[in-house]
């Protein structure tokens, strides 16, 4: 009886025992088939959405290249910098901890307040300043960490743009965004030049959303490193005078451009009023528009030298030909064109010299529509330049169909056409440079490479040159630019006073000129002077005509260009 019940016993057991070990081992197979499926067949995708939901990648900004002057003086350059965030881990600790942030660095109050709700919204990682100052960062290393805090704050190295000369220059240079894009200036215009490639930097956090460790990943690229022509020695002594002008005359703004007569290369690019490149974002607009390139204006009379050139190319007048300028009051069809000086009669050199308004309406009648027309063509009006400069303006020429019955006359002593300062550097430039209408150059090389960007166009004769020159000189040497003359060098030149358009009509607000190039004989530079609505006097041979001579006799002494003696002064040894 004993051992009969004692073996039903130990055969229930196995029963109970054969199903429980069934049941486990379906149910060890379904897990095991399950983690198969799981981290065999899933593997990529569940393993995104882990990553996706604890970590976060952020681009870093790579080092730009560097900006140089033409002898490698350094106008922007990328340096190392933090960027605060905070791990919001808690939210009262990190308001507690916002608290004492916003007392050591400058914050907007949308920022602070952009902040406040990301906080309150529990977001892990908050920006709080990107690209600190020294000045933010050491107040900031003042702040003392409670160890019991979760929420803390921490840093990220990346690159921040500096300018070490600020303002000179700043209208070539530019400036760039908080994200190191590139908003004006050769910053914009060379951007995927000069930005290289980025890099990331990978967050980690924990099942909590907390950040525990930074894992940087593509390792950025430098941007490629560019040399201007500019020489900042000539930038520099060029800004100080343009402004001094601009002040003295209380006008609205103004421009120099200086240029290598036989290349084209820019040696300085001034644009009054200047701004800090590393304030862009805060800068007004129309404060960063580069004037030399993009101010729109009636060029007046320097335009009488495109005039001259084209009667003597075209051979439609010859130097000592004499005009009636019907003593300063001259009318054509409902028109009336007046000089200010009046004159009985002129030759065609003196109409240049003394700036007939009605003696350069004759000569352009004589001309004929078709020929002037060209002529303006050539010379580069009506188009951009091509310079290497973002924003430059092409002017207005109109076509020939819409030119009326007077248009030819005022054409011819500047006015019914717009042209920018760089289009009338460049135009001068032909007869400094030997006839050939040359593409200005700001560019040297990029990260050592030559820039070969350099175009001309003969477009005059030698002989008509020559006369053309000598004309300028005299313009200079007795003429409306006297105040440019500078003793022992021959300069010649041209001055321009212009009347502005306001509401549709010309106003008694001028915009004052003076172009031209030195050594008159043997040109080495070309420089152009726009001052825009000078106030105490405004004719173009009493305000930009002395500024032309100021910064002349600097690039004299600089450039080291003496007077050319005469073979009896000569000093024999």
């Amino acid at each position: 009886m004993t051992i009969k019940g004692t073996l039903k016993i130990n055969k229930s057991e196995r029963n109970r025992t054969f199903i429980v070990f069934t049941f486990f081992g379906i149910w060890m197979l379904i897990i095991v088939v399950f983690l198969i499926k799981l981290q065999v067949f899933n593997y990529e995708k569940y393993t995104a959405r882990i990553k996706a939901q604890s970590n976060r990648i952020f681009k870093l900004h790579p080092k730009r290249g560097t900006i140089y002057d033409v002898h490698g003086e350094i106008l922007a350059i990328s340096v190392k910098t933090k960027s605060l965030f905070l791990s919001n881990k808690n939210k009262d600790q990190s308001l507690a901890l916002f608290k004492q942030l916003k007392k050591k660095i400058s914050l907007t109050y949308k920022k602070q307040r952009d902040i406040f709700k990301r906080i309150k919204k529990g977001r892990n990682f908050i920006w709080i300043k990107r690209k600190l100052s020294e000045r933010e960062f050491l107040r900031l290393s003042k702040i003392k960490k409670n160890k019991d805090y979760k929420s803390v704050i921490d840093y990220i190295e990346e690159y921040k743009r500096v300018y070490p000369q600020r303002q000179l220059a700043s209208h070539i240079v530019g400036g760039v965004g908080i994200d190191e894009q590139g908003l004006s200036g050769i910053e914009y215009e060379l951007n995927s030049d000069i930005i290289g490639k980025g890099g990331k930097v990978e967050v980690l956090t924990d099942a909590k959303h907390r950040v525990f460790d930074l894992k940087y990943i593509d390792k950025p690229i430098p941007g490629k490193d560019i040399y201007l022509t500019i020489d900042n020695s000539v930038q520099y002594f060029v800004e100080k005078e343009l402004s001094r002008v601009v002040k003295t005359q209380n006008a609205k703004g103004g421009t120099v451009i200086v240029m290598n007569s036989e290349t084209g290369t820019i040696l300085a690019m001034a644009s009054y009023p200047f701004f800090n490149p590393e304030r862009i974002s805060k800068t007004n607009k129309n404060v960063i528009k580069n004037k030399a390139i993009s101010f729109r204006y009636d060029p007046g009379s320097t335009f009488k030298v495109i005039l001259a050139a084209s009667a003597l190319e075209n051979d439609i007048c010859y130097p000592q030909q004499v005009f009636n300028c019907y003593n300063g009051v001259y009318k054509i069809r409902d028109r009336t064109i007046y000089d200010v000086h009046p004159y009985a009669k002129l030759s065609f050199e003196d109409i240049i010299i003394y700036s007939s308004n009605i003696g350069a309406a004759l000569i352009g009648q004589k001309i004929g529509k078709r020929k002037y027309y060209n002529s303006i063509k050539e010379f580069g009006f009506g188009a951009k330049s091509g310079i290497k400069l973002p924003g430059e303006e092409k002017g207005t020429l109109h076509p020939l169909k819409k030119w009326s019955s007077v248009s030819i006359a005022y054409l011819s002593h500047g006015y019914e056409v717009i042209v920018t300062p760089i289009q009338m550097i460049r135009s001068f430039n032909v007869i400094a440079s030997g006839g050939y209408l040359i593409k200005p150059v700001i560019i040297d090389r990029i990260s050592g490479i030559q820039n070969i960007d350099k175009e001309k166009v003969k477009i005059m004769d030698r002989s008509t040159l020559q006369r053309i020159s000598s004309i300028m000189t005299d313009v200079v040497n007795i003429g409306t630019g006297k105040k440019t003359k500078i003793a022992g060098i021959d300069i010649a030149g041209k001055t321009g006073t212009a009347k502005k358009v306001k509401g549709k009509k010309y106003r008694k607000i001028y915009v004052s000129s003076f172009g031209g190039f030195f050594p008159a004989k043997n040109p080495k530079i070309t420089m152009f002077v726009v001052i825009d609505e000078p106030k105490n006097q405004f004719y173009g041979g009493d305000v930009a005509a002395p500024l032309f001579k100021s910064i002349a006799e600097k690039l004299l002494i600089y450039l080291r260009i003496f007077p050319e003696l005469d073979e009896k002064n000569e000093v024999r040894i």
